[in-house]
């Protein structure tokens, strides 16, 4: 536990831990090449489309970029998914190769996905889909996502199988 300013920090399991100021968080070699967090600082749908295409971003796979935290910060695998699903994207494609709608799409996306998932605590369906399911009789585990997790069960829009490939080693 640390004690500063009448305010309290309590840590349970860490290896590094640092105490930072502005000037010294900018200048942290971790901290100082995470790309912006949907959650905190707002990008846009233009500002996250235009990162795509970003020399060092634009020739990667997209599956793969999503987890980069140099691009943007704070996108796990499920997030990967469900973002590049509600985008109609193929996690192997790469940004260069996707017209400027494809684009567009998947940033809007990243940003709506992502802030959807915080209030609800998880969720990525939208809340109509998860009335539909809840009224099913269907469990959380079971209505929370469209693809991540569901290997081999229908798909939720087209009624194909979910698919299962690795990305980025994941």
């Amino acid at each position: 536990a640390v004690s500063a300013g009448g305010r309290r920090a309590l840590l349970y399991s860490a290896s590094d831990i640092d105490v930072l100021d502005g000037e010294a968080e900018e200048r942290h070699p971790f901290l100082s090449r995470l790309g912006p967090a949907v959650l905190s600082e707002s990008p846009t749908v233009d500002e996250l489309a235009s990162r795509l295409m970003e020399r060092r971003f634009r020739g990667r796979q997209l599956g793969a970029l999503l987890l980069d935290q140099s691009f943007v910060a704070g996108l796990g695998n499920y997030l990967r998914a469900e973002i590049l699903f509600e985008s109609r994207i193929h996690p192997r494609r790469r940004a260069v190769d996707c017209a400027p709608d494809e684009l567009a799409r998947l940033a809007a996306r990243t940003i709506a996905l992502t802030r959807r998932t915080y209030r609800t605590r998880g969720i990525t369906l939208p809340p109509s889909v998860v009335e539909e399911l809840k009224a099913a009789g269907l469990t959380r585990s079971a209505y929370r996502f469209w693809v991540y997790g569901r290997a081999g069960e229908e798909c939720r829009v087209c009624g194909s199988p979910v698919e299962v490939a690795s990305v980025g080693g994941r």
